[in-house]
């Protein structure tokens, strides 16, 4: 036979645990059936005990990949997720320098165009805006 060990079933009966819509679809998928009125296997949800058997070895294949790929779905979504926070966090530090850039010679302190901002300019900047040594990071 097939190899599998099945119980001897008749062609129509399905055991307790499938349900016959799924095995009928997963025959659709597999392009055995068709859904015209002629096909009255598909019609009576008669599943022959082998196909039953494929079902079982191959459904289990699906399931794994569906597991894989959604797990695969959320890895990605939790990496943009993350990628779109540090974008975030680098346009406010962006917003903030250039917010010191002009602070500073408002207020007497020397500052490039370009470059790093002196420490004395931005520890001066985050006092005058009530900023934690913290939250400027």
């Amino acid at each position: 036979m097939s190899g599998v060990d099945e119980p001897a079933r008749t062609p129509g009966e399905v055991p307790e645990d499938y349900d016959p819509e799924d095995v009928a679809a997963w025959c659709l998928r597999q392009r055995w059936f068709t859904t015209g009125p002629w096909d009255t296997e598909f019609q009576k949800r008669e599943i022959h005990p082998k196909v039953l058997a494929l079902y079982r070895k191959d459904r289990a294949r699906e399931l794994e990949r569906e597991k894989r790929g959604a797990a695969e779905r959320t890895r990605l979504a939790q990496m943009w997720a993350e990628a779109a926070a540090a974008r975030e966090r680098a346009a406010e530090q962006a917003r903030r320098m250039r917010d010191m850039r002009r602070w500073g010679p408002e207020n007497g302190y020397f500052v490039g165009t370009r470059g790093c901002i002196p420490r004395r300019v931005v520890e001066a900047y985050n006092q005058a805006h009530g900023i934690e040594e913290g939250d400027s990071s």
